[in-house]
């Protein structure tokens, strides 16, 4: 107990980040791991008599189970905010890949904005998903939220029924300070 890291909304944030940054690279980055998983510096936590999933557990499992095939090189226009250190930097962190063997994909938009829903146009090219089987998502008010064992649910990813896809578009709400996982068949 010495060296556990408590991780809150923020953290799960910059992992999904991250995961991002590593599937639009996945050109060059074949593989990303995470050394510590229980109890040291991880996104699981237990005790004798229970185990936690800390905020960063969630990113990793979804990133996980839907960054899947190949990754997909996307066009993102979103508003810009302005940073001290990197200059404008775009509200909307996005990344996706596509499995040609299952014909399924997934969208990884992480809203930036600590108070600004995005509304989002997704639009394919060529052959376009019949519909967004699904949305996932973790978010939050509050970047400093985190999981507990008396609050183990305050950061956990939810599921949304999805929606059909016309004229290969369509229009999604990104709630601020989260990640959404859009989910395509």
């Amino acid at each position: 107990h010495l060296i556990e890291e408590v991780y809150n909304l923020e953290d799960a944030l910059v992992v999904a980040q991250w995961l991002n940054v590593f599937l639009r690279r996945s050109n060059v980055l074949k593989i990303a791991c995470i050394a510590q998983i229980v109890n040291v510096i991880a996104p699981i936590l237990t005790r004798s008599d229970a185990m936690l999933k800390q905020s960063i557990y969630y990113p990793l499992m979804l990133f996980s189970r839907f960054a899947k095939g190949q990754a997909l090189d996307v066009l993102v226009h979103a508003p810009n905010t302005p940073t001290k250190q990197y200059g404008d930097v775009s509200m909307l962190d996005v990344s996706a890949s596509y499995d040609p063997a299952t014909e399924n994909g997934a969208i990884f938009l992480v809203n930036r904005s600590l108070d600004a829903n995005l509304t989002t146009e997704l639009h394919w090219q060529g052959v376009a998903p019949k519909q967004i089987t699904a949305l996932h998502r973790i978010f939050g008010s509050d970047p400093k939220a985190a999981n507990s064992f008396e609050h183990p649910n305050a950061i956990t990813a939810q599921s949304l029924l999805g929606t059909p896809i016309t004229n290969q578009s369509t229009s999604l709400t990104v709630p601020p300070l989260s990640l959404t996982v859009v989910e395509v068949a």
